[in-house]
Order: C-alpha cells, then sequence, then structure tokens
C-alpha cells in the first residue's frame, strides 16, 4: 500500500508531502483529502498519473517508430509533426512533453517525485529527479533478503544495480546495455516496463528477482482517475479487461462471458443505489469481428418502464459509471486514488456509496473531495486538509495533526466549516452590482446583447 508522496517543484508545489502512515509506519486504508478551490488537490492526484505515464514512454516510442513505418502516408509530414500525429493516435507523450507538462512554472530548480510504500511487511520507496526534460536521477529501495535495500540507483555518475535483482548475468548485460541506450529520455522503470511487454512472465520470473517484480507489480496496479483541464483521465487494473469500457464498444465473441459478468455487477451496483433502475443491461449486435454492446437503464418513469441509452443518463450517473471499476479495483485488494469523487454526485448518495466500500475495503482508497457530510462519518486520522499560508506555501495535514486536538465528542464538520482546520474558501464582500456597473462605465455604454458572444 502506499505509504507517502513526496513532491518538489511539481505542478502548484515547490514541495509538500502526503504522509498516509500510522503509528509504526502501517499505511491508512481510506484516506480522504479536503482543500479550497486551486489548492492543488486535483494536481497532488496527477502525480500518479504522471507516474503511470512515465513507465510506458519507451514501450510507446517503439510503437510510435512501428507505425511510422507502416504509415506512409505520413511520410510527407515533417519527423515532429509526425510525431504529435501519431502520439496523438497512441494516446501517449514521450517523457519529455510529460516533464513540460509537470514541471512548476517558474521553477528554476529540478523536479522531483518520490512514492514511498509498504508490501509484505517491508517499507520500499520509488524516486525520480529531471533536470530539464530529461531524468538525472533513479532509485528503487525495497527488500533485500530481510532488509530494506536499494534494488537500483542511477544517475549522472553512473548506475548501481544489486546482484540480488539478477538471476542471470546475460540478461543484467543486455539490461545494462538498454540503459546506457535509453536512460535520461526514458526512465529505468520504462526500460523494465517494456521488458515485460517484450518478453514474458515465466522468462522475467526466472531472470529478475521476486523483490524486484513485486515493486514493479505493485505500481502497474496503481488505479487512478484524476481531473484533467479537458476532462477527466485515468488508468485501472481489474480482473476483468471490460471494465475499461463499461459504456459501450466492440469485443471478440468470446468475451461475451466477461460482460455478462461486469453486466450483473452493474445492474447490482446501480439497482441498489437509485429506487428507479430496475435494471441495467447490455443490447448487443454481432459484427464481422465478433460483438458490438451498449450499456442501457431501464428506469421507472411516469409508471413505464423505459430502457435509457447511457449516452442520455445523468452526469452524476455516468460519473458513477467511471468510479465503479476503481471501487472495484479497491476492495479486491488495490491502491487505488481518484480526483473529486463527490463532482456531480449527490452528497447523501456518495457518504451511503463510501460507507458501503470502507466496510468491504481489502486495499487502500485515497481521494479528493469537498463533501463535507462525509466528516461526520470519517475517523479524524482518516482527514486530511491541504492549507495554503498567506505567502502561498503549502502542506498537507491530517486533523489529528492540528495543535488543538479533536477529541471523539467534538463534530469534525462543524469545526471544518468554522475555520478550525482550514482547507475551506475565503471570500471577501463582493458587489456584483457595482462589478456590472464599472464595467458599463469602462467601455462607454449600456452592454448591447448583441455584443455578447
Amino acid at each position: 500500500m502506499l505509504s507517502y508522496i513526496r513532491l518538489r517543484d511539481f505542478k502548484s508545489f515547490s514541495f509538500i508531502e502526503l504522509d498516509l502512515r500510522k503509528a509504526y509506519g502501517e499505511p491508512k486504508e481510506c484516506v480522504f483529502i479536503y482543500g479550497e478551490n486551486g489548492s492543488g488537490k486535483s494536481n497532488l492526484m496527477s502525480s500518479i498519473a504522471f507516474l503511470r505515464l512515465s513507465f510506458e514512454t519507451l514501450s510507446r516510442n517503439i510503437e510510435l517508430t512501428k507505425i511510422s513505418k507502416d504509415l506512409e502516408e505520413l511520410e510527407s509530414l515533417s519527423e515532429e509533426m509526425r510525431e504529435r500525429v501519431i502520439f496523438g493516435i497512441l494516446g501517449a507523450s514521450n517523457l519529455s512533453s510529460l516533464v513540460k507538462n509537470h514541471q512548476m512554472i517558474g521553477s528554476e530548480g529540478p523536479m522531483s517525485l518520490e512514492l514511498g510504500f509498504r508490501l509484505e511487511g517491508y517499507d520500499g520507496s520509488y524516486f525520480m529527479e529531471f533536470s530539464g526534460t530529461q531524468i538525472v536521477r533513479e532509485e528503487l529501495n525495497y527488500r533485500i533478503r530481510k532488509r530494506q535495500g536499494k534494488l537500483f540507483s542511477l544517475d549522472a555518475n553512473g548506475k548501481t544495480l544489486s546482484p540480488t535483482i539478477f538471476q542471470n548475468k546475460e540478461y543484467k548485460n543486455e539490461l545494462e546495455e538498454n540503459i546506457d541506450k535509453y536512460w535520461g529520455k526514458h526512465t529505468f522503470m520504462a526500460i523494465l516496463f517494456n521488458e515485460m511487454k517484450q518478453k514474458n512472465a515465466k522468462y522475467l520470473a526466472k531472470n529478475l528477482g521476486k523483490s524486484l517484480l513485486t515493486a514493479i507489480d505493485w505500481l502497474d496496479s496503481i488505479s487512478y482517475l484524476c481531473r484533467q483541464p479537458k476532462g477527466e483521465m485515468g488508468k485501472v487494473r481489474t480482473p476483468f479487461k471490460v471494465f475499461i469500457d463499461l459504456e459501450e464498444g466492440t469485443a471478440p465473441s468470446k468475451d461475451k462471458a466477461n460482460l455478462e459478468v461486469a453486466e450483473e455487477a452493474l445492474n447490482t451496483f446501480f439497482t441498489r443505489l437509485y429506487s428507479d433502475v430496475k435494471k441495467v443491461f447490455y443490447k448487443y449486435k454481432s459484427t464481422d469481428n465478433g460483438i458490438s454492446y451498449k450499456l442501457y437503464f431501464s428506469k421507472l418513469i411516469n409508471g413505464k418502464n423505459l430502457d435509457i441509452p447511457v449516452d442520455l443518463e445523468s452526469t452524476g450517473t455516468r460519473k458513477l459509471l467511471h468510479v465503479f471499476p476503481i471501487l472495484f479495483a479497491a476492495v479486491a485488494g488495490q491502491t487505488v486514488l481518484i480526483d473529486e469523487i463527490d463532482n456531480g454526485i449527490h452528497d447523501l448518495l456518495i457518504c451511503n456509496l463510501m460507507e458501503y466500500v470502507s466496510e468491504s475495503l481489502n486495499g487502500q482508497f485515497i481521494a479528493t473531495t469537498h463533501n463535507t457530510l462525509l466528516l461526520e462519518k470519517l475517523p479524524a486520522e482518516n482527514v486530511y486538509m491541504i492549507v495554503v499560508d498567506p505567502e502561498g506555501n503549502k502542506e498537507i495535514l491530517s486533523i489529528v495533526d492540528y495543535e488543538k486536538r479533536t477529541q471523539k465528542t467534538n463534530n469534525i464538520r462543524k469545526r471544518y466549516l468554522d475555520g478550525a482546520y482550514d482547507g475551506i474558501p475565503y471570500t471577501g464582500y463582493l458587489d456584483f452590482q457595482e462589478l456590472v456597473d464599472d464595467v458599463k462605465v469602462a467601455i462607454g455604454k449600456d452592454l448591447d446583447p448583441e455584443d455578447s458572444l
């Protein structure tokens, strides 16, 4: 499970740490993060997206090279434009673009990200540091035999690879050659993830140490859903690949059994949460390559059962559909992070849903939210605030970190709304009529409807 996140010169953070550890270093299973608008909640969550995308840069670059050779119609474009087109097709970015998009504006220092974790009773950490658009330091610490140690460390001065992570000298030499070839433009973790795609699991288990494979598997299993300027982005690992495209899509005929499992799960989920939803089901059509499917909601409207296609459903219902696979993954035992889980969903519905999830949680659930009703049910140690001081410096505090300790008899929600824990918006007086009048004076005439867009 995730123990902490440390960010430096990342997005809106010059430095920030989210420490999720309880006594004796055990990570907390369920955490909700609050903060005023613009405090950086989404930026915090986007660090996980950055991490996951950084693992894919080499394999995506190889795919891009293959596509470049196959698509003759792109030959007339410049190399830069061709890469842009193909990366658009792949929905991926190279490491240089990722760093540029996440580096703190105006920062002159290196950007870094560190994740702490605890797996199988042992603590570990993964660290990345960037200068310009290249990685200049990378390190993975985890179990070496029965104690914590350095599995690998790479920087400008060289590389250190623990002998325990290799079972085969020839394969070690092969990986070292790939480091010399790719590291800097790609991370070593990206090299390893590419190996996972290129070679079968038995080969890797035979040639790489168990500790390294355990750490890689956990990093690859982190699921997230976070807000971006142009919508939401996410990555989920669940036992059923059809959970990725729940609304509609195409699939081989052999996958219909999995779709029926997903259909039954969604039917249970929505009919228990919505009183007017009587059934959730897929409509199927045969295609040349298998089947196409689309999700429908059978709802009671004016005394009649009507089948509503998913694309006509409300924003809140579709948000729940996007959230469902991540909730499933958390209960199934994985670490998941969701940004603004309450967005578009009724406060009471979220409260009830989170109560059901927490009762069955086998993994780790971390979310940002504005829902204050949750504060009446959450333990104080599970609630965090992003605090911004008058100079714009930020820190993340658990409720129990505050000097005035919160007693069990205190109402956390009331104290939060009263400003006891920060993390709430403070607005000055706003005379909207005066604002409109000032604009009228500035343009020298009354506002004309034809001047509006």
